[in-house]
C-alpha cells in the first residue's frame, strides 16, 4: 500500500494539479489578466487570497483519501470538456472547464464527501471566474428600466431608446460595463464568505446571500440614477459623470457598509453543529498504486494531448480566391484596403480583392487561418469587420440563398455612415473544407478538424456600398455574388 498519511496524499494531489496548472497555463494567464483589469472581475485576487484562507483551515479534511473507481469518470468528462474548449478556443469554457478539472480531482482523491466539505470555498472560486458575462443582459435591462423611471419620476425630463436615456443636459449610454455585474459579484462573493466562517446554516446562508446581492443591484441603480441626474443639470461636467466607475465603487462602499453591520449583527458567528460521526475517529483508507496510477495517467494523457494535437497543422494552408463568372477581378489583390479596416486577431494572411459588374464594386475579404489558439482565432470578441468609429450598425440578420446554392445562407451586416451611404457586409467561414455561417457550429468543426490536423480556417466577407433608398437591390447584388462565389470548386493551396 502507498500514500499511507495526509502529507504524501496531499503531495500526490499538487503533483496532479500542477501538471494540469503548466498544461493550461494560458488559461491560468488569461484568467489573471481578467482578474488584473478594470472589468467586474477586478475583485478576483482579493477573493482568490479569501478562498485560499477558508481551505487553509478546513486542511484536516485533506486526510483521508477515497479509492473507488467510479470517482475517475468526473476526471475523465471534465478532463475532456477541457480539451475540446482549448482546441475550440473558447475562453470562457477554458477557464471553467480548468475549474471542473481540479474539483474532478479533489472528488478522485478525496471521494465525493470532500466536495459537500468545501463546497462553500469552490463556490467562492467558481463566483470569481469570468463565466458570468451572461448576467450582464438581464441585469443591464432592469438597471435601465429603473434608472429611466426613478429620474422620471422625481420630475427630471428623461426620454428612452433602447440603452440610451435622452436628458436636455446630455445622452447616457447604459452599456455592458454599467450593469452592476461586479458589484453582484462581489457581494455574492461576501456573503458565502460570511457564510463560511460564521458557520450559517443553510438558511441563514441563503438569507444573508439574497440581501447581500439586493444591496448590490439597489447601489448600482443608485448610481446610474445619481450620475444621470447630475450629469444632465451640469452639461455632463460634474467629476462623477466624467469618472462614473470609481464613483460608482463609492456609491458601492456606501451601500456595502450597512451590509457589513448587518452581517455582525444578524449574521454572526454560530455554533458549528456536531453530529456523532463527525466525533468518530476517522478511518485511514490506503489508495492503491493501481488507483494513483489511473488518475495521473488520465492528467498526463489529457494535458499532453493539447499539446500533440494543436502542434499538427499546414503551415502552407490558404484559400485561393476562385474566378467568379460574369465579374471581373480589378486589379491585383492587396493585403490591405483604404476604405474597409477589418481586425483579425492572429490571422495568417490577409487578402482584399475588388470586383465589377457593369458599374457595381464589390470587394471580397479574406483572412487565412494557419492555426488558431486563445486571443489569436477567427471567431474572437476583439476581432470586427468594420471600423467602429465610423461606422454604425442597423442590423444584423441571416439571409437565406437560393436551394441550389452550395452556402445556404450568410451572415448579413448593415451599416450606415451618414444619411445618404450605407453599406452591407456578407460574411461565412470555410472549416475543414466546407462552407459555415453559424458561429457555434464553427466551432464545432474547428474541434474536428484540429482532431484531423487540418485546423487551417478562412474567415469570407463580401462587401458592398450603396445609397440609402437602394436596399433592396443591394441585397439582390450581394446575394447574387455570394451565390455565384460560394458556387464555384473550394481550392485550398497546402504544403502537401
Amino acid at each position: 500500500m502507498w500514500l499511507q498519511n495526509r502529507r504524501n496524499l496531499t503531495l500526490f494531489f499538487l503533483f496532479n494539479f500542477s501538471l494540469v496548472i503548466a498544461a493550461n497555463s494560458s488559461v491560468v494567464f488569461d484568467l489573471l489578466d481578467e482578474w488584473l483589469s478594470a472589468g467586474p472581475y477586478n475583485h478576483g485576487l482579493l477573493g482568490f487570497g479569501l478562498a485560499l484562507y477558508v481551505f487553509w483551515i478546513k486542511k484536516e479534511e485533506f486526510a483521508f483519501s477515497r479509492s473507488r473507481f467510479l470517482n475517475l469518470l468526473p476526471l475523465c468528462a471534465a478532463s475532456l470538456l477541457l480539451l475540446v474548449a482549448n482546441l475550440a478556443s473558447i475562453a470562457q469554457l477554458q477557464i471553467l472547464g480548468l475549474f471542473l478539472v481540479i474539483v474532478a480531482l479533489l472528488l478522485s482523491l478525496y471521494g465525493l464527501k470532500i466536495i459537500t466539505t468545501l463546497f462553500l470555498p469552490l463556490l467562492m472560486i467558481f463566483l470569481l471566474l469570468p463565466v458570468w458575462d451572461v448576467l450582464q443582459i438581464p441585469l443591464r435591462d432592469i438597471s435601465t428600466w429603473v434608472s429611466f423611471n426613478t429620474v422620471d419620476l422625481l420630475g427630471f425630463e428623461i426620454m428612452r431608446e433602447g440603452y440610451y436615456l435622452l436628458t436636455p443636459g446630455g445622452t447616457f449610454i447604459v452599456e455592458e460595463s454599467c450593469s452592476g455585474l461586479g458589484f453582484f459579484l462581489a457581494s455574492a462573493l461576501y456573503a458565502v464568505f460570511v457564510a463560511q466562517i460564521n458557520h450559517l446554516s443553510r438558511k441563514s446562508a441563503a438569507l444573508f446571500f439574497i440581501l447581500a446581492v439586493l444591496v448590490a443591484i439597489i447601489a448600482n441603480w443608485i448610481r446610474i440614477t445619481v450620475i444621470i441626474i447630475v450629469g444632465s443639470q451640469t452639461a455632463m461636467q460634474h467629476f462623477i459623470v466624467q469618472d462614473h466607475l470609481t464613483f460608482g465603487w463609492f456609491v458601492f462602499a456606501a451601500c456595502f457598509m450597512p451590509l457589513i453591520f448587518i452581517g455582525n449583527i444578524y449574521f454572526g458567528e454560530q455554533v458549528a453543529a456536531k453530529s456523532n460521526h463527525q466525533s468518530a475517529p476517522k478511518k485511514q483508507q490506503n489508495s492503491n498504486i493501481t488507483y494513483l496510477f489511473s488518475v495521473v495517467t488520465i492528467v498526463i494523457c489529457f494535458s499532453a494531448g493539447t499539446f500533440i494535437i494543436s502542434s499538427r497543422y499546414d503551415p502552407e494552408y490558404k484559400f485561393i480566391l476562385p474566378s467568379i463568372p460574369n465579374y471581373t477581378k480589378v486589379g491585383a489583390s492587396s493585403a490591405t484596403s483604404h476604405n474597409w479596416k477589418i481586425v483579425s486577431k492572429g490571422a495568417t494572411s490577409e487578402e482584399y480583392t475588388h470586383f465589377l459588374q457593369e458599374k457595381e464594386l464589390i470587394q471580397v475579404y479574406l483572412a487565412n487561418y494557419v492555426r488558431q489558439y486563445q486571443g489569436a482565432e477567427m471567431i474572437f470578441i476583439e476581432n470586427s469587420l468594420f471600423d467602429k468609429s465610423r461606422w454604425f450598425k442597423d442590423e444584423q440578420q441571416i439571409i437565406k440563398l437560393a436551394p441550389a446554392s452550395m452556402l445556404k445562407q450568410i451572415n448579413l451586416l448593415t451599416l450606415h455612415r451618414n444619411s445618404q451611404r450605407s453599406r452591407l457586409i456578407a460574411y461565412w467561414y470555410l472549416i475543414d473544407g466546407r462552407y459555415i455561417t453559424d458561429k457555434k457550429l464553427a466551432k464545432w468543426y474547428e474541434v474536428q478538424a484540429t482532431l484531423k490536423g487540418q485546423p487551417g480556417a478562412t474567415l469570407i466577407a463580401i462587401e458592398f456600398a450603396y445609397n440609402n433608398e437602394d436596399k433592396e437591390q443591394a441585397v439582390k447584388t450581394v446575394t447574387d455574388f455570394v451565390t455565384a462565389f460560394s458556387a464555384q470548386p473550394i481550392n485550398i493551396q497546402k504544403s502537401i
